[in-house]
């Protein structure tokens, strides 16, 4: 049986291998701000932006499963596992985009994963297996509740991003500064996307009360019309009266008279 901390123990070294490169640390403070600036944006408006973070989240899940799978079958070569990740990565991402709920699913369940793997540390298979689990579960509430789910979702995420990257931008130790913003961002981020994305029900709500307010107007202007109408009928119809009545008397005084 395949030890699945050896698995992610390995995909570590590997993004080590990278992180400890000379380009990268000449830019950390870079790579740290755009992190900063996305996880601020993931806060805000991760719920506005899902089509753009669930390709995002469909490319990261197909990428991190592609190297558990290529490191399973044995292959060690690190261009190889690339090429595979960056594959599996492009197709999850584009099966994100097209399919709605599937798009759902891997963004939330991989919205999941990450946060477990951030707060409980997997040591062991089981507790891996359980952030596994952890990330599954999240991706099937987010298909039945997708709103409340992802708002509360991509509010953790990016006041995670946010709160790390800031406190590696300050020299801040991570416990207990970068926790701590880690915590003001995701409520923050949470407090703002429910004030500013209203439940489906609720707009529906209001645009039947427009329409029902708009169908009275247009009924009420109808009517009006009809009587007026049947007021206008009445005039025309009395004034022919009154005339009719006058050529009349008219002939008739005209008779005595010849």
């Amino acid at each position: 049986m395949v030890n699945m901390t050896d698995i992610f123990g390995n995909a570590l070294s590997i993004a080590g291998s990278f992180m400890d490169s000379d380009l990268v640390n000449r830019f950390m403070m870079v790579i740290f701000a755009v992190i900063l600036v996305f996880g601020v944006l993931n806060c805000i408006l991760g719920y506005r932006l899902l089509r753009f973070w669930m390709m995002l989240g469909g490319f990261l899940v197909g990428g991190g499963l592609a190297l558990v799978v290529v490191h399973t079958m044995g292959i060690q070569e690190k261009s190889t596992m690339l090429i595979a990740a960056l594959a599996a990565g492009v197709v999850f991402a584009v099966i994100a985009f097209l399919i709605y709920k599937a798009g759902v699913f891997i963004l939330a369940a991989g919205i999941g994963w990450a946060a477990s793997i951030y707060f409980l540390h997997p040591t062991s298979s089981a507790v891996f297996f359980a952030c596994i689990l952890i990330g599954v579960a999240l991706g099937s509430m987010a298909v039945q509740y997708c709103r409340e789910v992802l708002i509360v979702a991509t509010s953790l995420i990016g006041g995670i991003m946010a709160g790390v990257s800031l406190a590696q931008l300050g020299n801040l130790a991570d416990i207990p500064y970068g926790l701590g913003m880690s915590v003001g961002f995701a409520v923050l981020g949470m407090l703002i996307q429910f004030a500013i994305n209203k439940p489906v029900s609720d707009e529906e709500d209001e645009e039947t009360v427009d329409e029902e307010s708009t169908e009275q107007i247009y009924r009420r202007n109808q009517d009006l019309r009809q009587d007026q109408s049947f007021e206008q009928s009445q005039d025309r119809d009395m004034e022919e009266s009154i005339y009719a009545r006058g050529q009349k008397g008219q002939a008739r005084k005209n008779g005595k008279r010849s």
